[in-house]
């Protein structure tokens, strides 16, 4: 008689226990399928981020000078002594455009900084590159400024005290504005191709300059 009872007892025990199996076992499921579902919007999240920082057509300002930055040039983050930096294209077409203003006072005079710009440069000739170098000055609405172009072996990172690195066939575009607050300099190097498709956007940003 008690074979029964306890036949039935057992039976519900493991109704039960495969009851509680099932739930854990879709728990367990739900879990990944929302650790998927989370992964995925992850990564549509990502794919929707801009591919750069570009900041095109926006402003930026120091020296008491404003000027707008052109289409491709990305916004780079703080550096010492820069009030900005833009990196241009990818790979051996890579240039940099870095932006200084050292403060009211600061800076030195134009020629100087010339003359350290022309220093930067080595020929493959042996030539001196003071002779190679082109400078102008020009007047844009409020503002003197002094702009150079000079092509040949440029030796970069001295200034950050790095070693200086040779870079053949590199070329540089500077310009010096008598900003309100003091000297602003602008100086963009690259390899020389890419420079040439760079300087009609550079000359552009030169010529968006005004007071702030």
């Amino acid at each position: 008689m008690n074979r029964p009872k306890q036949s039935i007892v057992i039976g519900a025990f493991v109704i039960a226990l495969s009851m509680v199996v099932i739930s854990c076992g879709d728990s367990n499921v739900e879990t990944v399928q929302k650790g998927q579902q989370s992964s995925s919007a992850s990564q549509q999240q990502a794919a929707k981020a801009p591919a750069s920082n570009s900041a095109a057509g926006t402003t930026a300002s120091a020296a008491g000078v404003s000027w707008t930055i052109p289409e491709g040039w990305d916004v780079m983050g703080p550096r010492p002594m820069r009030a900005a930096t833009y990196m241009i294209g990818e790979g051996d077409k890579a240039s940099e455009c870095a932006v200084f203003f050292f403060g009211t006072g600061q800076g030195g005079d134009v020629q100087s900084n010339i003359d350290r710009w022309i220093g930067q440069f080595q020929q493959p000739d042996g030539s001196d590159s003071k002779s190679k170098a082109e400078t102008e000055h020009r007047h844009i609405g409020d503002f003197h400024i002094n702009v150079i172009d000079l092509s040949g072996t440029y030796m970069s990172g001295g200034m950050s005290g790095q070693p200086a690195v040779p870079k053949t066939g590199f070329r540089l575009l500077g310009a010096i504005i008598e900003a309100p607050e003091g000297p602003l300099f602008f100086k963009l190097t690259g390899p020389e191709a890419a420079i040439a498709e760079i300087k009609p956007h550079f000359d552009n940003l030169i010529g968006t300059l005004k007071k702030s």
